[in-house]
């Protein structure tokens, strides 16, 4: 009866398939980490099979404590595209680790499944690429840690047409804080003596009756607008390339740079686009507090649909949220739980949200100024209020509005 019962007994339960890098890694890893893990990108290669294998136990620790990917918007709150990009799934983070823990095993690469077009890094080739006329190299005297350069670029349109994709194209990423694409109101004088196609000095927040028409920071994806929409730009039209330059390492102030902007543009418009600055600039982050709340409403005045959002904090911000309210009740149109200022993603929305007469937008950003926070530059921590500098703070949601065309 023994002999039965063990012959018959059920069989114990196979060994989990084998988890590989060619097979089941790789195909996370060029869908979500490449654009920084890539070759030429910003950090060790993980499409290097020996680089990922080396790295397996630091990727499942990064992965596991969460600091890896690091913090973007949540598209639980409002999807947008290539989400993928930025977000881990759960089941994700539990191949990456389960691998690390078998001993990284390679796998056959002809067992690597195929894998979709790259996700959207560059809109190259540009309609037109705008740069300074030279390289600049930043000045920082006397211990000064910001430099805001400024250049009068000709678009070089001869009729009116639209902008329907935009994208910082950055030089140098080790000195470059941020980059604004304003467009002028065609009266300023406020530049110093000499040409300001060679550049001037100006104001972080723009000068005169500046527009803004896109920005970039650390991490930001490329803007590009749904069908039939646009940011108008008339014939003949001139923009502002703003460059905030940060002193950040000893040796900073012998770098040199030439960043530019790529444009895309179109004719078949059927809505005009506007980039609407939301934030407030009254802020003060009181010194031990971890957990600061900056705060801004506003009644908004016409019909529009919103297309996508662009936060923007620095280096003590902890939280973001932006909403839209209507009779009482919030709609949810970015959220960040955690906040990078290394990566400033873009949320380009999937599904344009409807923002009517007499709604309210509304934004809310979160600081961690105490000594526990792993991004702290004061030693104690002081007090921080509202400022240009990357050592002041700030609390923006660029958000892209469009309206109909008038006909």
């Amino acid at each position: 009866m023994l002999l039965f019962l063990a012959c018959h007994s059920p069989a114990p339960d196979s060994a989990a398939p084998e988890v590989t890098y060619y097979e089941d890694v790789r195909p996370i890893v060029d869908t979500t980490c490449t654009r920084c893990h890539s070759d030429g990108g910003l950090a060790f290669s993980l499409q290097d099979p020996e680089q990922a294998v080396s790295m397996a136990s630091a990727i499942a620790a990064a992965v596991s404590e969460g600091r890896m990917p690091p913090p973007a918007p949540d598209p639980e709150c409002r999807d947008y595209a290539d989400s993928e990009r930025f977000v881990l799934s759960d089941a994700d983070k539990e191949t990456l680790i389960a691998w690390a823990d078998a001993g990284a095993p390679l796998g056959d690469e002809a067992d690597a499944p195929a894998v979709s077009a790259d996700p959207l890094t560059s809109l190259a080739p540009y309609d037109v690429e705008l740069y300074a006329t030279q390289s600049y190299a930043p000045s920082f005297p006397g211990g000064e840690q910001n430099d805001y350069r400024c250049y009068l670029l000709d678009v070089g349109n001869t009729e009116k047409t639209w902008i329907r994709g935009m994208q910082a194209i950055i030089d140098n990423p080790t000195i470059v804080h941020h980059v604004v694409l304003f467009q002028p109101d065609g009266t300023d004088d406020l530049w110093d003596e000499g040409d300001p196609h060679d550049g001037f000095s100006c104001s972080g927040l723009g000068q005169g009756n500046w527009s803004t028409l896109g920005a970039w920071g650390p991490g930001a994806n490329p803007t590009v607008l749904p069908d039939g929409i646009g940011i108008p730009l008339e014939a003949g039209s001139q923009v502002i390339l703003q460059m905030h330059y940060f002193n950040s390492y000893d040796g900073a102030e012998s770098e040199t740079d030439q960043t530019g902007y790529g444009l895309l543009f179109t004719d078949d418009v059927e809505w005009e686009a506007t980039n609407y600055a939301a934030g407030p600039t009254s802020i003060h982050i009181a010194a031990g507090d971890d957990d600061a709340v900056a705060r801004q409403s506003y009644s908004w005045g016409e019909d529009a649909q919103i297309l996508a959002v662009w936060p923007h904090m620095h280096l003590l911000g902890s939280g973001f949220e932006e909403t839209l309210s209507r009779d009482g009740e919030d709609t949810c149109l970015l959220r960040m739980n955690d906040w990078s200022f290394h990566n400033q993603v873009t949320a380009n929305l999937l599904e344009p949200v409807t923002i009517e007469s007499g709604d309210r937008l509304k934004i809310a950003c979160h600081y961690d100024n105490s000594a526990e926070n792993p991004a702290q530059y004061n030693d104690p921590p002081q007090d921080v209020s509202f400022g240009e500098g990357t050592e002041d703070e700030m609390c923006f949601g660029f958000t892209l509005i469009a309206t109909p065309v008038a006909r």
